[in-house]
């Protein structure tokens, strides 16, 4: 019998939102759950779904983000917290590691010649950093992997 894992999947709404979720389609045998800002676009996912009000500051956005994070994590206990960026997806990051998740950083596909200020929070806090280019690799240190395009 094949162990069915357990993935919590952040990231705001949009192009990363919509970049974690092809990652869905791709690992059929994985139970997902999604964290992003509340919207209607929640509600068509075919997974539970934890959200927050998003206020219009990033940096709020990232401590109000938290809380909910903290609480979805702890509740769900999913064996990995993946996020493709922005304020909900580090606030993620934060609190998979403080509750001993294993955690995943993908940089989103529309960045390859700057960092992302997700990835220069989270790639020193994760296990796993993916770049989407291999030119990416340049401006980041050893921990980034590129394994071709993910997303």
């Amino acid at each position: 019998m094949v162990k069915i894992r357990k993935l919590f999947l952040a990231a705001t709404s949009g192009g990363h939102l919509t970049q974690i979720l092809t990652l869905m389609k791709g690992m059929p045998e994985c139970e997902f759950i999604v964290f992003s800002e509340h919207s209607p676009r929640l509600q068509t996912l075919n997974c539970r779904c934890y959200s927050y009000y998003r206020p219009r500051s990033p940096f709020w956005t990232l401590v109000i983000s938290f809380f909910p994070a903290f609480y979805a994590i702890l509740k769900e206990r999913p064996e990995w917290v993946i996020s493709t960026g922005a304020e909900c997806g580090t606030a993620a990051i934060i609190a998979g590691k403080l509750l001993f998740r294993k955690t995943m950083f993908i940089e989103t596909a529309s960045r390859y010649r700057t960092k992302t200020m997700s990835a220069k929070i989270c790639y020193p806090l994760v296990n796993r950093f993916y770049v989407q280019y291999e030119e990416s690799l340049a401006i980041y240190g050893k921990k980034a992997e590129y394994i071709g395009g993910i997303l």
